[in-house]
């Protein structure tokens, strides 16, 4: 099996930012050509498209972007994103005929067209043609970027077309279900009788099949060009996608954008890794990041992930143009700081045998020089510890089921309960033991040693699920975090069910998951709010603030170092100490 990416990616050309990664190691860089503009209007790369009219093409913007890395690194690793979003000329053309194909808006209703897949799949192939012809020996994987900030994302809101009624019928008829006369009107796929909040499963039944449809039409499309894109490249060559963004998604996203098909795209064996940022919501000193995907289920069907580091530093470039500034982004305050959040992020990473790129989004990033050896010498601990088959050493595993998602109208922002997957991850990285993420199908596949296992916002709580359940884990504490058990898919009413339940989940603490652990036997590594990964061979924590923190192994030792510094820290031992100068993020490997 192959080392995970450990690779370097910029929108734009930073030579100079090559040759300092270069210069300490790295070997890994993303090339990006792109068609499109991002949401600010402005052109996601500096170089030239290279997709000029219907089967006309013209590659020496690819060679310039290619050769500007082979110059500075001459046997780098190309790591190669295919922007399937249409030319503004292809959306402009396939306009005139009434065909909705802006895919970056539209994601859905170009992949409902024909004529637009057709014409995207042949841009695809002669992409992956050119430069498996000019650089097959330096291509190590492609990407498939599409639909809204190229991450397969759909802003359509589901809004009816010629293209989604046909498709929707066809599908349908595949479900077993009766073919519908039409697309469910706005009025109808935002209903919801239930407090405005939720779903019934009886009166909005065309709505709930209608956002399942959504999100396979999504998978289906990513499948299709994939499979496409498999007959062009060698076995060894990877395919990668960005998606399964169920972990961060909210409001007019968790259930519009068209993220809850991942496990059908798993199981289509197609794509090799899934890619994401990290999680938005908590990445200040003191935060504890987060993965957008569940990674447990990514290894469970033998898939690797890929964690795109989009943290901003204190010294990384938001002035887009002259007149373009993005500022949502927020950074971290200084050096000091920055060091701190890499290694957090990069600890996190490996802890998940997940590999990672290094995104200096518009430039300065990592041009500080004490950031940049700090990666260097992350490059050096990625060669010793990365391991595609590392995962959390977990007794509490969190278990999403996406069909229970689509009970809920994401555009009400009245209500919390699109926070809730957000809300559980914060917490849930500070109670002091790893937890491991997974999709309601991996119950049956995993082995029973979990003690906690945490049920977010299960809706549908059928008498076949609660059997899975009590057969997998049946000696697990359950804990239902949201409202859970509102109806069995036929009748809207609250069902009987054990264990511990945080309906107002807002409220419930880091304290109160804390105890739930500590109630089911859960190995607590710590009894700080702080975020904790173990492995069986290494442990990291991230704090904002300075003080001796003591951790707990499962078992004696013979020697424990903090490969930051390399300094050993105890010998013989289970239990040890560490005094943190915050902010900062601490490794411990053991022997």
């Amino acid at each position: 099996m192959r080392k995970p990416y450990f690779a370097y990616r910029s929108f734009r050309k930073e030579l100079e930012a090559k040759k300092d990664f270069a210069g300490i190691g790295v070997r890994q860089f993303c090339v990006f050509p792109g068609n499109t503009a991002n949401g600010l209007g402005e052109p996601y790369s500096e170089y030239p498209s290279i997709w000029k009219w219907f089967d006309s093409y013209d590659f020496a913007p690819l060679d310039e972007q290619i050769q500007d890395v082979l110059k500075i690194c001459p046997d780098a690793e190309l790591l190669l994103i295919i922007d399937l979003n249409s030319p503004l000329w292809l959306a402009r053309q396939l306009g005139t005929r009434s065909i909705p194909c802006d895919s970056f808006p539209n994601l859905t209703g170009c992949l409902c067209e024909d004529v637009w897949c057709r014409e995207v799949t042949k841009y695809m192939e002669k992409v992956i043609d050119y430069v498996r012809s000019k650089y097959d020996d330096h291509l190590s994987c492609v990407m498939l970027a599409c639909g809204t900030t190229d991450e397969w994302m759909d802003y359509s809101t589901g809004t009816e077309t010629a293209g989604r009624l046909k498709k929707f019928k066809e599908w349908s008829i595949r479900q077993g279900f009766p073919e519908p006369a039409e697309v469910p009107n706005d009025l109808r796929r935002f209903d919801a009788p239930h407090d405005g909040v939720f779903r019934d499963p009886q009166k909005n039944q065309d709505a709930l099949r209608y956002w399942k449809f959504h999100s396979e039409l999504v998978a289906d499309g990513i499948c299709g060009f994939a499979s496409a894109a498999r007959k062009k490249l060698r076995p060894d060559q990877e395919l990668g996608a960005f998606y399964g963004y169920v972990m961060e998604l909210a409001y007019n996203r968790i259930v519009q954008n068209g993220h809850l098909a991942y496990e059908k795209l798993l199981d289509s064996g197609l794509i090799d890794f899934f890619m994401s940022p990290g999680c938005y919501e908590d990445r200040a000193m003191g935060g504890a990041g987060g993965f957008m995907n569940l990674n447990g289920t990514i290894h469970r069907h033998g898939k690797h992930y890929l964690h795109e580091l989009d943290h901003r530093t204190h010294s990384g470039n938001m002035q887009l143009t002259e007149h373009v500034k993005l500022e949502w982004l927020g950074a971290w305050p200084d050096v000091k700081s920055d060091l701190a959040g890499l290694r957090r992020e990069f600890c996190r990473t490996l802890a998940h045998g997940a590999s990672l790129w290094w995104f200096d989004m518009w430039g300065g990033y990592y041009k500080d020089p004490a950031v940049l050896e700090a990666i260097g010498q992350m490059q050096e601990i990625w060669d010793e510890l990365a391991d595609r088959n590392t995962e959390p050493d977990s007794e509490i595993a969190i278990f999403v089921d996406p069909d229970s998602i689509l009970y809920l109208n994401d555009r009400n922002v009245e209500v919390r309960y699109p926070e809730v997957f957000i809300s559980l991850q914060t917490k849930i990285n500070r109670i002091g033991a790893p937890c491991a993420m997974y999709d309601i199908s991996d119950i049956p596949h995993l082995p029973k040693t979990f003690k906690l296992i945490i049920l977010p916002f299960w809706i549908e709580v059928t008498p076949e699920k609660l059997k899975q359940l009590e057969t997998a884990f049946p000696d697990a504490r359950e804990l239902w975090y949201g409202p859970a058990g509102l109806t069995d898919g036929i009748r809207w009413e609250k069902q009987p069910l054990d264990g511990t339940f945080a309906h107002d989940f807002l409220d419930f603490t880091v304290e109160d998951l804390r105890r739930e652990a500590i109630s089911a036997g859960v190995h607590m590594f710590s009894d700080i709010n702080l975020p904790i990964w173990a492995t069986d061979h290494f442990l990291s924590c991230h704090s904002a603030e300075s003080g001796v923190k003591e951790f707990r192994l499962k078992k004696p030792v013979k020697r424990i170092v903090e490969r930051f510094s390399n300094k050993t820290i105890a010998v013989d031992t289970d239990i040890f100490t560490y005094p943190f100068d915050g902010p900062e993020t601490a490794l411990f490997v053991w022997e």
